[in-house]
C-alpha cells in the first residue's frame, strides 16, 4: 500500500479515536447525508428531461397520439387527465412533424373525414346521417378555436326535403360552449357564434338556434314573448341591469367611507320606458297676426236715363213725345287683406330606454361597543341626524325627482358580527393557501434543524483545538492551591499575571479533556484531591 495512503489512515484513525460517541453519530449522519444528497443530485442531472408534446388534447387525439408513441416504442408521460401529452426534450419536434403527417390530430369529434373510407352498398339514410355528424363535428371544431371556448358541441336537427312545401320543416340547432376558466363571451361574439351556425346549414335561420354553456346558461335564445306581449329583448334587460349596478355602486362608494366597508348594501329599480315614440305639436299666436297679401278691386259704372213727367190723359198714345233725359254714375271698391297667424311646429323623438321612475332601497349598518366587563359587543343604532344626512346624500347621489315618482329609503339594521371563518369559500381559499405555503415552510424548517442539530455539532467540534498528551501532563503538573499561595510577596505582580494565564489556559484544557478524555481527567482529579489530603 502506498505511505500516502497509510498516512492518511492513520490520521484518520487517530482522529476517529478522539472523537466521543456522540461526535462519531453526528460525523456519520454528516457523511450520510452528504453522499446520498450527492446520489439525489447525480440522479437528477442525468435524469431525462420531459417536454410537451401536445396539450389540451380532445380525447380522441390523445388515443391516437398515444397509440403512435407506442407503436414507435417511444418514452412518453401523460398528465391533465390525459389531455397533456409529454416525450423526451430531443424528440419533441421530430414526433410532431411525425404524428402531423399521420394526421392523428383531427380535434373534437368527427369531422369531414369519414367520407375518406367510402364503404360500398350504403344507403341513403346513413350517408345524410354521416353528413350530419361530419357537419356538426367541423362547427364543433370551428367555435373551439375562439380563445374563450375551451370546448363545443353542435347539435343539428336536419328534416329530409319534403314535395309539398306546407310539409316541409325548417332545420334547427343547438350550441353548448364550455367557456375557459375565467372567460366570458361578448354579445358580439355570441353573434358571430350563431351566424357561423346559421350560414352553415342550410335553411336554418336565427329563430331557430339556441346557444348555452355547460352551466345551464342560456347565451342566444329566439326572441318569443310566448303571446304576452313581452318585447324587451336581451340587450334591452343588460342595459337595465346595468344601469341599476351603476347606481348602486355610486352609492356603495359614496357611504362606504362614512360606515365602513361591507356595513352597507344598497338596491335599485329602475322603471324604464322601451316605447319608440315620436311626439308632433303645433303651437298658434293668435296675437302675433302677420299681413300675407292684400287685394284690392275698384268697379265704376256710368248711364243715361228718360224721365217722365205729369200725368197722361187716357186717350194718350205715347207717339212722338220725349221725357227728360237723367245720367247715374255707380262706383264700388272691394279690399281684402289676408293674415298669416303664427305657428310654431315641435317634432320630438323620445329616447328609447328612459327612465320613468327610479326606487332605492339602502340599508346600513350600526356601530358595535364592546361591554368593559362581559367584553361582548353591544350593537349602537345610528341617530336620526345622521340617518337623514345619509338619506339626502343618497337622494343627491341618485338624482331624485319628486315629480316622476322615485322613492328613496334608507334603513338602519344591525348585520349581525360577521364570522371570518363563516364563509366556506374563504375557508377553502386560506387551507389552499396555507397548503400552497406549507411546503416550502416545512423543506426551510428542516434544513434549519438540520443545519443547526447536526451540522453546527460536528462543525464546532472539528474547528476546538485539540489536546496532546504533553499538555496533559503539564497540566497533571500545575501548582495547587497552596502552593500558589506560598509565592513570595516582592515577585507578586509577574507571578500573578503569570498564573493568570496559565489558569486560562488550564481550564481550557481541562473541559476539553473532560470533554474527550474523561478517564486522564477523572485521574487528575483524584490525585489533587490526594496531595490536598495530605
Amino acid at each position: 500500500m502506498p505511505n500516502f495512503i497509510t498516512e492518511y489512515l492513520s490520521k484518520f484513525q487517530g482522529f476517529w479515536s478522539d472523537r466521543t460517541v456522540s461526535q462519531r453519530i453526528m460525523i456519520g449522519g454528516l457523511a450520510a447525508t452528504v453522499v446520498i444528497a450527492f446520489i439525489l443530485m447525480v440522479f437528477w442531472l442525468n435524469q431525462t428531461e420531459y417536454r410537451v408534446l401536445y396539450t389540451k388534447l380532445y380525447s380522441e387525439d390523445a388515443s391516437r397520439v398515444v397509440s403512435i408513441l407506442q407503436s414507435t416504442k417511444e418514452p412518453y408521460k401523460i398528465e391533465d387527465n390525459g389531455s397533456t401529452i409529454l416525450v423526451p426534450a430531443d424528440r419533441v419536434y421530430d414526433l410532431r412533424l411525425k404524428i402531423a403527417g399521420e394526421g392523428a390530430l383531427h380535434g373534437q369529434g368527427i369531422g369531414y373525414e369519414i367520407f375518406d373510407e367510402v364503404q360500398i352498398g350504403q344507403t341513403d339514410f346513413i350517408q345524410r346521417i354521416n353528413y350530419q355528424r361530419a357537419l356538426q363535428g367541423e362547427l364543433a371544431r370551428t367555435i373551439s378555436e375562439f380563445p374563450q371556448v375551451e370546448r363545443a358541441r353542435v347539435h343539428l336537427v336536419m328534416p329530409s326535403k319534403s314535395l309539398f312545401i306546407e310539409e316541409q320543416v325548417d332545420p334547427s340547432a343547438s350550441v353548448v360552449l364550455k367557456l375557459k376558466e375565467g372567460e366570458k363571451l361578448a354579445d358580439k361574439q355570441i353573434k358571430g357564434v350563431l351566424n357561423l351556425v346559421v350560414m352553415s346549414v342550410e335553411g336554418l335561420k336565427p329563430a331557430h338556434v339556441t346557444i348555452t354553456d355547460m352551466r345551464g346558461q342560456v347565451l342566444y335564445q329566439p326572441e318569443d314573448d310566448g303571446g304576452l306581449g313581452l318585447n324587451i329583448t336581451n340587450s334591452q334587460l343588460e342595459y337595465k341591469s346595468g344601469l341599476e349596478s351603476k347606481i348602486e355602486q355610486r352609492i356603495q362608494r359614496l357611504l362606504m367611507p362614512i360606515v365602513g366597508p361591507d356595513k352597507v348594501i344598497a338596491k335599485v329599480n329602475a322603471d324604464l320606458d322601451f316605447r319608440q315614440r315620436t311626439i308632433k305639436t303645433e303651437a298658434y299666436d293668435p296675437d302675433g297676426q302677420v299681413a300675407r297679401s292684400e287685394q284690392t278691386s275698384e268697379e265704376t259704372t256710368r248711364g243715361t236715363a228718360n224721365v217722365d213727367g205729369g200725368v197722361p190723359e187716357a186717350n194718350f198714345r205715347g207717339d212722338g213725345f220725349t221725357g227728360t233725359a237723367t245720367t247715374q254714375d255707380t262706383s264700388r271698391e272691394t279690399r281684402t287683406t289676408n293674415y298669416e297667424i303664427n305657428k310654431e311646429e315641435q317634432q320630438i323623438i323620445v329616447p328609447v330606454g328612459e327612465l320613468k321612475r327610479l326606487s332605492v332601497a339602502v340599508i346600513v349598518d350600526g356601530t358595535y361597543t364592546k361591554d368593559p366587563e362581559t367584553g361582548e359587543m353591544t350593537y349602537v343604532p345610528r341617530s336620526e341626524e345622521e340617518m337623514q344626512r345619509i338619506r339626502e346624500l343618497v337622494s343627491s347621489a341618485v338624482g331624485y325627482d319628486e315629480v316622476r315618482g322615485d322613492i328613496v329609503e334608507v334603513s338602519n339594521m344591525s348585520f349581525g358580527m360577521q364570522d371570518l371563518f363563516g364563509d366556506e369559500g374563504l375557508m377553502r381559499t386560506m387551507l389552499e393557501y396555507a397548503q400552497r405555503l406549507g411546503k416550502p415552510f416545512l423543506n426551510g424548517l428542516l434544513i434549519f434543524l438540520f443545519l443547526i442539530l447536526v451540522v453546527r455539532p460536528v462543525v464546532m467540534a472539528l474547528i476546538k483545538p485539540r489536546v496532546t498528551e504533553d499538555e496533559i501532563d503539564e497540566f497533571a503538573g500545575l501548582p495547587e492551591a497552596g502552593e500558589r499561595l506560598a509565592i513570595d510577596e516582592s515577585d507578586l505582580d509577574e507571578e500573578a499575571l503569570d498564573t493568570a494565564r496559565r489558569l486560562e489556559n488550564a481550564k481550557a484544557q481541562a473541559l476539553q479533556l473532560s470533554e474527550k478524555n474523561m478517564d486522564q481527567a477523572v485521574q487528575v482529579l483524584k490525585s489533587w484531591l490526594k496531595q490536598e489530603a495530605a
